[in-house]
């Protein structure tokens, strides 16, 4: 999304008669501009999912972690069972 608004920046400057470098550099902080507001949305969602799944990662690492606590106290377990 991010590379199209660029290129529709640059569509947008050489119509207004910007050229060269000149014509990048506007592109580039009209289009960064623009996706903070234009891609606000979409930004949220891909950070919640992937908050979402570090939740998940966190809760199966802290889940295996309580499954081997209780396995290293277990007192009729012993090292060659282990």
């Amino acid at each position: 999304m991010r590379a199209v608004l660029f290129a529709a920046m640059v569509g947008v400057g050489f119509l207004a008669g910007l050229r060269g470098f000149l014509l990048l550099i506007v592109a580039l902080l009209a289009s960064g501009v623009a996706s903070w507001f234009l891609l606000a949305g979409p930004r949220a969602r891909v950070s919640a999912a992937v908050d979402s799944r570090v939740q998940r990662s966190r809760e199966r690492t802290a889940a295996e972690d309580q499954y081997v606590d209780s396995l290293m106290a277990d007192p009729g377990v012993t090292q060659s069972d282990r």
